[in-house]
């Protein structure tokens, strides 16, 4: 017997694709399921993790990461110049693209969109802040202005949350009065190799082939993705072979005996496991702190949370961001951490961790508790919307004294990370720190271009926040995507987290 929501997808498609479903030519199909539901099909106003893959092969960006590194390359634009001032971007566009409402691409229509993403009210419009003026100076120039040098601009088109084009349907047919927001929730009109088909919030989506793509086809006719939400029940699905592969939260322990089906990839992401410390309460004792960092040493934890798929982190950047000597060590003296606690008053500290990515954190959080509790620290693990956690730094005294969480960047250039998670405005600096002098060394290690120098000024941001013990590195843990047996193109790059290349992706041959 199949399972319920899979015939419920397959009811919901035979609906929108009379005849696609069964008794028409056999269509390649691939298909997967995420953890959570899509939260919203805007570009511009969302930093999505679930779809983020989805959204790459609808809209498409200026530039992008090459595959396996961290070097730029065109992708709507085929060329690009600089200024000698650093202060002036010209883009080459590429001929002949077309918008998937049929429209051609055109300087004007870039233009129109980058407008756009710069409206205040959408959440992503900060990526580009520094810009003062930009022009369509003929059918296929886009030039961009900025008030001030910003070496991580190309760095910053290419993320994974950059800016990616779209096209009139919205932004002049429904532009509406809130620039589209409303209609680009559940539509799109991108540039991309697939066409959103079908949206069942909750339950079900999919996208098929634009058959006037301007690269190469994609060899998949039709992506149907599922909303499951339980991994047990993604596993069992993949093991049946109703399922073509699982991206992200696979469980590590189950990665040591595949079935003879199912293939693995392993990779490097720029995703750091962090510890934020709130120094507001009991940790602002720094003896007490130093019996804490002693049980969230990870060594004590490290192999029984991943099985192998990490490595211990020495830096507050990933090594695909700055390959450095180690920075960091955690204290590891077990039985003076063990006298610095019987020496206080009895204390139970809360670990919290975020619901967007429980599944990834709880054990971490609960092992880091195992570790306090043999010291003597008795500790509370606590699950917290991400949105709650957003709001933490409003009120700290109820905020919880380690926030455990995986983290990203906004792109591969070290300015994404400090100016998102270690400035005391930074909108992911959980709990709050602050120090003027960095956020100082941070603005002015923004406008280095040299990149040794650069890397240096950040390693030393990242001294001070570690000695301080406001922001610690945990691990840098491996990306793992488990497929069935025959697919290939996965193409993974290390600044899009969780992302499959569903434009290079095919499948070689059946699973047997």
């Amino acid at each position: 017997m199949r399972p319920i929501r899979h015939l419920l997808l397959r009811g919901l498609l035979a609906v929108a694709l009379p005849g696609m479903v069964s008794g028409a030519p056999a269509e390649n199909v691939l298909h997967i399921a995420y953890l959570q539901d899509v939260s919203t099909f805007d570009p511009d106003n969302s930093f999505l993790l679930y779809g983020l893959d989805a959204m790459r092969v609808i809209y498409q960006g200026l530039v992008e990461y090459r595959p396996g590194t961290t070097d730029l390359t065109g992708w709507l634009a085929e060329s690009w110049d600089v200024s000698a001032d650093g202060l002036t971007y010209s883009f080459r566009l590429r001929p002949g693209i077309r918008f998937h409402d049929g429209r051609p691409m055109h300087a004007a229509d870039v233009l129109a969109y980058f407008r756009r993403r710069r409206h205040p009210g959408l959440t992503l419009a900060y990526f580009l802040d520094d810009v003062a003026a930009m022009e369509a100076p003929d059918e296929r120039t886009f030039v961009i202005r900025l008030a001030v040098p910003q070496p991580a601009f190309l760095d910053r088109l290419a993320s994974a949350w950059g800016p990616k084009v779209i096209g009139p349907e919205a932004l002049v047919d429904h532009l509406g009065k809130d620039q589209a927001q409303s209609w680009l929730n559940e539509h799109e009109d991108g540039t991309g190799p697939y066409r959103l088909r079908v949206v069942s919030r909750g339950q079900a989506y999919e996208l098929v082939r634009f058959p006037d793509y301007w690269g190469p086809p994609p060899f998949f006719d039709r992506i149907e993705i599922e909303v499951i939400p339980q991994m047990a029940q993604q596993l069992l699905r993949l093991k049946q072979g109703t399922l073509d592969l699982i991206q992200h939260g696979y469980p590590f322990e189950g990665l040591r005996q595949l079935p003879p089906t199912l293939r693995m990839l392993a990779y490097d992401d720029l995703g750091l496991e962090l510890c934020f410390v709130n120094r507001t309460r009991r940790l602002g004792d720094p003896t007490l702190l130093r019996a804490v960092l002693t049980a969230i040493n990870p060594a004590g934890w490290l192999g029984d949370a991943y099985f192998g798929y990490a490595v211990p982190a020495t830096s507050l950047y990933p090594r695909a961001m700055i390959a450095a000597p180690p920075q960091w060590v955690f204290p590891s003296d077990v039985r003076a951490a063990r006298a610095m606690v019987a020496a206080q008053p009895p204390v139970t500290l809360e670990i919290g961790y975020p619901d967007e990515d429980a599944a990834g954190q709880q054990i971490p959080a609960e092992l880091i508790a195992a570790q306090l509790e043999s010291l003597g620290i008795h500790a509370n693990v606590r699950v917290y919307p991400i949105d709650l956690a957003g709001v933490f730094v409003n009120d700290l005294k109820e905020a919880p004294d380690l926030w455990i969480s995986h983290n990203y960047p906004d792109a591969a250039h070290p300015a994404t990370q400090a100016e998102i998670f270690f400035a005391g405005n930074a909108p992911l600096n959980y709990l709050g720190y602050r120090n003027p002098s960095v956020d100082e060394a941070i603005a002015s290690a923004a406008l280095i271009t040299t990149r040794a120098e650069r890397d240096e000024r950040y390693l030393a941001i990242a001294r001070r926040l570690m000695a301080d013990g406001a922001i610690l590195p945990l691990a840098e843990v491996k990306n793992v995507i488990v497929y069935r047996a025959g697919l290939s193109g996965f193409n993974p790059r290390p600044a899009l987290p969780e992302v499959v290349d569903f434009e290079t992706l095919r499948r070689d041959a059946p699973a047997r």
